[in-house]
């Protein structure tokens, strides 16, 4: 199948699709939450959500209905006031979603609503581990904590490694190792960058896991 979005019957080409998710909790109920990205020529759709299971196939045959998602939840630029996604044909790297919804207008005292309607076919894969202190390479699972917070209308529970272990916060200036495996980076694969007035990173380690954001302030 060829993947399509359409907006009011317009339909737009879509050139890649992507599903990342990694494991939640919502409601005392084990689940995986999700983030889905499309794009195209001028249409770029992201809807995240949450659904019950404990890997990418299980959302096999499901049926996800978001509302009042917010900015979790967008076409062009405007957000989804509502909408259900249809997941079928899932493995562990692929996956055909349906979605049928509505999106508000831009103005914000406008009423209409457009009909919004996808085939998309995505590539699915779940958030990379980072569980290695970039200062220090050591492991981080005792530093971990549960988190809570609403993902598209749900309220998740997620377990959160932090990017330094206590000993390396305020002790490093600059990302030294790979946060996914621990190898240490070549200092010539470390680059500079701004991120909202701070200096961000970006590094390249010898088995090709990248790191890119700012240390902790």
């Amino acid at each position: 199948m060829s993947p399509w979005v359409r907006i009011d019957g317009d339909e737009l080409r879509v050139d890649a699709a992507r599903i990342v998710w990694s494991p939640a909790v919502c409601a005392s109920t084990d689940g995986i939450a999700f983030w889905l990205r499309a794009s195209g020529t001028r249409s770029v759709v992201h809807i995240a959500g949450w659904a019950p299971g404990n890997q990418a196939a299980d959302l096999d045959g499901v049926e996800v209905r978001i509302e009042n998602s917010g900015p979790d939840a967008g076409v062009d630029g405007r957000f989804l006031s509502s909408a259900l996604l249809r997941f079928g044909r899932v493995t562990s790297e692929r996956a055909v979603v349906s979605i049928d919804g509505e999106i508000e207008a831009l103005e914000p005292d406008d009423e209409t609503r457009a009909v919004f309607a996808a085939d998309l076919v995505c590539t699915i894969a779940p958030v990379a581990e980072r569980d290695h202190c970039i200062g220090c390479g050591g492991p981080l699972d005792r530093f971990s904590e549960t988190r809570d917070q609403f993902v598209a209308g749900f309220r998740i529970s997620q377990r959160v490694l932090p990017v330094l272990c206590p000993p390396c916060v305020g002790n490093v200036e600059a990302p030294r190792f790979c946060p996914t495996c621990g190898s240490a980076f070549d200092a010539d694969s470390i680059l500079t960058h701004g991120e909202e007035g701070r200096t961000g990173y970006n590094a390249r380690c010898p088995h090709g896991h990248v790191f890119s954001g700012a240390l902790p302030s």
